[in-house]
């Protein structure tokens, strides 16, 4: 009996919570797309590059709700992400004020542990605090976007950056892709089909971000992969995804063709479900994105 009311009051809870969620959060987007035309907002014209030096690039989901739980989740991550000594650093499952991350702004202490400049942009916000993506970088932000994605449920961005590193500019795009696994198959395809227009407006060398929520052997990650013109760096670096269901790949970074991408990497550090991914990077052609 006791059991039974246990159970019962479980299910009502996450019924309540799903209530909560579905008429407060959730959205339905599908076939909002607007990828940015002309990079206006940039504050000088593209030119080629040439970096013979490498940049250590990672993307990494931090499931900033686990703060609710652990006080000490955030400083865990800062000291995995110190262990990688990035030059950039996609983020997604971040919070700013939220009550799962006890009202705290993950973002501004994770740039202060790991001296790193930082930017925030929400996917949605509640109760004054927001949930979404970041970038934290060694570099200089010169100018940030963030794009709506078609979503059902959940709603989902995507960050366009341009960063300054060693005086060079590059466009970097973080984003993450709705879950809900089969159920939500033809909105992450939606998604994806956006996020390959928006990197081809970049009209500098490019990299893109995410957790993608997708195995790399799905159909929707390999028509990606085929439409979008990006290169898929480290290809077979294992499973970034860990559970008491099973592990599973789904967090990416793909590139603009003049990249090189090598030493690629899952480290099995930090306190998230995910692990980081960590790519070297260096752009050797001197005639892409130049005027």
């Amino acid at each position: 009996m006791k059991k039974g009311r246990i159970f019962a009051i479980g299910a009502l809870v996450l019924i309540l919570i799903f209530t909560y969620r579905f008429f407060a959060i959730y959205t339905v987007r599908s076939g909002e797309c607007k990828p940015h035309e002309g990079g206006s907002y940039l504050p000088f014209p593209p030119r080629g590059v040439h970096r013979a030096k490498p940049i250590v690039v990672v993307t990494y989901n931090i499931a900033g709700h686990d703060e609710l739980l652990d006080g000490e989740h955030v400083r865990k991550l800062a000291d995995a992400i110190n262990q990688l000594h990035p030059d950039i650093v996609g983020l997604q499952e971040v919070h700013r004020g939220t009550w799962q991350a006890r009202f705290h702004d993950q973002l501004k202490e994770l740039a202060t542990r790991t001296g790193m400049h930082g930017y925030f942009a929400p996917s949605y916000v509640q109760h004054g605090g927001g949930f979404g993506n970041a970038i934290l970088t060694r570099g200089e932000l010169l100018g940030e976007l963030v794009h709506p994605l078609p979503s059902v449920g959940e709603p989902r961005t995507l960050i366009e950056a341009l960063i300054r590193i060693d005086g060079q500019p590059i466009n970097v795009y973080v984003t993450h892709l709705t879950t809900w696994g089969s159920l939500n198959k033809r909105n992450r395809a939606e998604q994806l089909e956006c996020l390959a227009h928006h990197v081809r407006t970049s009209r500098y060398p490019y990299i893109l971000l995410g957790d993608f929520n997708n195995i790399i052997g799905s159909e929707e990650i390999a028509r990606f992969r085929h439409e979008n013109g990006s290169q898929l760096c480290g290809v077979e670096i294992g499973d970034t995804f860990h559970s008491i269901l099973g592990n599973r790949r789904i967090d990416y970074i793909f590139a603009d063709h003049g990249w090189a991408c090598a030493n690629a990497r899952v480290p099995h550090i930090g306190p998230s479900d995910h692990w980081p991914v960590v790519i070297d990077m260096w752009w050797n052609r001197e005639d892409a994105h130049a005027q």
